[in-house]
């Protein structure tokens, strides 16, 4: 019998486990509490919420967080922040229009200086040091740190999808420069990784996607995004790190492409979007899948039977390519009584 470590490990080389793993991201007060035999606080967090992966799941992915106490918080330029127990909202950046985007952006570019420093390495070990305490304090959870990329969620996510869309068409070189500069600075981060840098695989998220479809145009992302991808998922390769990429939504009209830049896995293969495990097995074999088990319907509402014969035909379905979990993450939402009966439908599969 396999240990979580080597039970990942087997699926992400392309080999056949003892059983399916179990993938997810906790952020539920009774699932914590539950498997770390004592009630999830405020004060006890820390303690619980790192006791409860090991017996609770085999694989997990940043962020692991700790519930916070609902508060506001202002940011150095001013934006609010909101803390919620498992989330934290950052409000968006407004400039004036398209112009000052353009401006203060263009003056962000030529100040990027693309040399290697001391204070970037001083980053890169930090961080580095971040990864190896979450391997520590998660035992033997095997985790995917997050690793970078083209950063397109980071462009859009600092002022929100709709002004997004008038820079986009007003001043659409400063949006790929801004990609190729974030494409630049991950293949400098990879390549100054030391030798005993620890990561066997990562996430690299991006969402991209609505439930509808892409968020842009194929054909700009073919032109934009794919091929500098490619680029920062080579340079993972080249240190000997599988990339497992993160993207919500409907990806099945991108999939190719991702899966031509590179990507070894794919999560959260959102189900209730149109992501279906056995045709996005059928078409791409070699893929490791994480998660696929719907959180937003099935997870919170459904019956603990329905989520067993669900979890079930997934796994079947992907015939030993999936490690099981939530479509995202495992919310409050989610009743304990489901994630048992996904857990144990799980633990009783034998390949």
């Amino acid at each position: 019998m396999q240990n979580s470590l080597e039970r990942v490990r087997t699926v992400i080389h392309g080999s056949i486990p003892d059983r399916p793993p179990l993938y997810d991201l906790l952020r539920n007060d009774a699932v914590l509490s539950h498997f770390a035999g004592k009630t999830l606080t405020l004060e006890n967090r820390e303690e619980v919420v790192y006791a409860a992966y090991e017996p609770a799941i085999d694989a997990t992915r940043p962020l692991v967080r700790l519930p916070e106490a609902e508060r506001m918080v202002t940011l150095e330029d001013g934006r609010q922040q909101r803390y919620f127990r498992w989330t934290i909202w950052n409000e968006e950046k407004r400039y004036a229009d398209s112009a000052a985007y353009a401006a203060a952006k263009r003056a962000e570019l030529d100040a990027y200086d693309p040399a290697w420093s001391a204070e970037k390495q001083a980053g890169l070990d930090a961080t580095l040091a971040k990864f190896a305490d979450d391997r520590r304090r998660l035992g033997e959870v095997f985790y995917f740190p997050g690793i970078p990329g083209p950063g397109l969620q980071g462009i859009f996510g600092e002022i929100g999808l709709e002004a997004f869309s008038y820079y986009l068409a007003d001043c659409p070189e400063i949006i790929s420069e801004l990609l190729e500069r974030n494409t630049q600075r991950a293949i400098a981060w990879i390549e100054h990784l030391p030798a005993d840098h620890g990561i066997e695989a990562g996430m690299l998220g991006d969402d991209m996607a609505f439930k509808s479809g892409p968020l842009l145009r194929p054909a700009w992302m073919r032109k934009h995004y794919f091929p500098r991808l490619a680029r920062v998922i080579a340079a993972h390769h080249a240190r000997g790190i599988k990339v497992l990429f993160h993207s919500d939504g409907n990806l099945n009209p991108v999939l190719g492409d991702l899966v031509e830049a590179g990507i070894d896995g794919l999560n959260p293969i959102e189900v209730l979007a149109g992501m279906d495990i056995a045709d996005i097995h059928r078409r791409f074999p070699k893929l490791f899948l994480c998660g696929g088990i719907d959180v937003s319907q099935l997870l919170p509402l459904g019956a603990p039977g329905q989520v067993r014969e669900t979890v079930k035909r997934s796994i079947e379905a992907a015939e030993g390519r999936l490690m099981v979990g939530s479509s995202t993450e495992l919310n409050n939402g989610v009743p304990l009584a489901n994630y048992l009966a996904l857990r144990d439908a799980v633990l009783e599969t034998r390949y």
